[in-house]
């Protein structure tokens, strides 16, 4: 009897000391999971230490990249710069049938030839929506040969008043800004000039200087 009251006392023991040792295994297991930094990661039992400062190199890494890549995608500006302009002295024929001395921009780096007054007049009587119908522009020696059409002013739609006016603001124009041509024909889609008004021969000179 008293063997067997030492054989419960020591397994109670036993069973005490297995307790015991278990508890504090699982205690200090807990403790030590609890007390892992948050950049420690276990995988497949190894661990793995994730370092703050190498995420904010990459991240500044990147940024930089993104940096690069829209300075490079910027596009240069051009720049644009204005056009110059000379002033060059013309005639018009104004709403009285007069003629009128006014000033006409043309680009710096314009040659001045007969076609050139010869349109800057035409543009600049369109302003005032006198619409001249100019056929050809050409020139013969020291004199300028002035061609129109048939169906526009001069030659239709206008009174004699503003037909004289037209023909006299072009030879004009033409005598007075340039210093190698002082005479002008005029002509009718490359025949004599004859209107209602005026008849002229094929190389009859209207105006010279």
């Amino acid at each position: 009897m008293r063997r067997y009251n030492k054989n419960i006392v020591l397994i109670l023991i036993l069973i005490s000391i297995f307790v015991f040792t278990g508890c504090s295994s699982i205690r200090l297991k807990i403790f030590k999971d609890t007390d892992k930094p948050n950049n420690i990661v276990e995988k497949n039992d190894d661990i793995i230490n994730i370092d703050a400062s190498d995420n904010k190199d990459i991240d500044d890494s990147e940024s930089n990249l993104d940096d690069n890549s829209s300075d490079s995608d910027t596009p240069t500006p051009t720049v644009i710069q204005p056009i110059r302009n000379i002033e060059l002295l013309i005639y018009v024929v104004n709403s009285n049938a007069d003629l009128d001395l006014v000033s006409a921009l043309v680009p710096a780096d314009s040659e001045i030839t007969p076609e050139l007054i010869v349109n800057t007049v035409v543009d600049s009587m369109a302003d005032q929506s006198l619409v001249i119908g100019i056929e050809s522009v050409t020139t013969q020696d020291d004199t300028v040969i002035v061609s129109f059409y048939s169906d526009q002013p001069p030659l239709s739609n206008v009174g004699s008043g503003t037909e004289n006016a037209i023909l006299n603001a072009i030879a004009q124009s033409l005598t007075e800004n340039l210093d190698d041509y002082n005479k002008v024909i005029y002509r009718v889609e490359g025949g004599p000039y004859v209107s209602g008004h005026i008849e002229l021969g094929l190389d009859e000179i209207y105006f010279e200087d």
